[in-house]
């Protein structure tokens, strides 16, 4: 066997785009479909074969109709979705809603939950040791947690009708804190405290307003917290319809287009429907 003499010669490395396997490995859904259709091995949204009789559920990508902004960002969320068995929800939240502006101490079937959440951030700022934060901390949940199912539903659902009935629900919120800081010195109002005897101590917005030296101020904040619920309440329904009407639109225009049939959200009920 002949032998050589001398170095071998050097492996020259070349830089290759990851191949199909290696894109497997990407964990994050959205930046491996992104990777693939700049490789091509994905069409770009927008430019997928549809199925006949099958709309696209929901398009990504550019909008398919005119429009900028907010606007066209929410033509693009409700595409493919009902618009008819959302409107009953709209009308119930109507229905709750007009009772509110004739009566200060006016509740409805979202309190009963703000209780629940106001009475677990209690709970959950007792930890910090603080006990002006773990006053607060039943007013802050109160009013945090519908605005963040709002965002939730608004950024990582893409329901911005959805999002419209966490805000009115946090209008109710905020007209419910609004009786209880204008309640601050009368004290006349029925307190819970599943964490102890109900004493002058109890009332959240006694303490809070007296360390803030605002006491005297308690009808004053009420009135401008109401202010903010009306906003709210209203804001949300306003918004709620808009939201509606662009979906009805949407539809109409999906079903007009060529290839484009029901709206896939329609297909699912009717699938449902007829199955069971």
């Amino acid at each position: 066997m002949a032998s050589t003499s001398g170095p071998p010669p050097p492996i020259r490395l070349t830089a290759r785009r990851p191949g199909r396997y290696a894109r497997r490995m990407e964990t994050n859904p959205f930046r491996a479909r992104r990777v693939q259709e700049e490789s091509g091995d994905l069409p770009a949204r927008g430019d997928e074969p549809t199925a006949p009789g099958r709309g696209k559920a929901r398009p990504d990508g550019p909008a398919t109709a005119g429009g900028a902004g907010p606007v066209r960002w929410v033509r693009e969320s409700v595409q493919g979705q009902i618009w008819w068995y959302r409107a009953p929800l709209l009308l119930i939240l109507f229905w709750i809603w007009k009772d509110y502006p004739g009566d200060p101490l006016h509740t409805s079937i979202f309190d009963g939950i703000s209780l629940g959440f106001h009475e677990a951030g209690h709970a959950a700022f007792m930890w910090s040791g603080n006990r002006f934060l773990t006053v607060a901390g039943g007013t802050l949940s109160e009013l945090g947690i519908p605005l963040v199912a709002a965002g939730y539903l608004l950024v990582k659902q893409r329901d911005p009708f959805g999002a419209t009935v966490c805000l009115f629900w946090m209008g109710t919120a905020f007209w419910h804190t609004a009786a209880y800081a204008g309640d601050a010195r009368a004290q006349a109002l029925p307190l819970v405290s599943p964490f102890g005897p109900v004493d002058v101590d109890s009332h959240d917005w006694t303490y809070m307003l007296m360390r803030v030296g605002k006491l005297s101020q308690d009808t004053e904040i009420a009135r401008d917290l109401r202010t903010v619920a009306r906003i709210l309440m209203v804001g949300s329904m306003v918004a709620g319809a808009w939201v509606l009407w662009i979906m009805a639109r949407a539809g109409r225009s999906g079903a007009a287009r060529p290839g484009g049939g029901p709206p896939a959200e329609e297909d699912r009920l009717e699938d449902f429907l007829g199955g069971a």
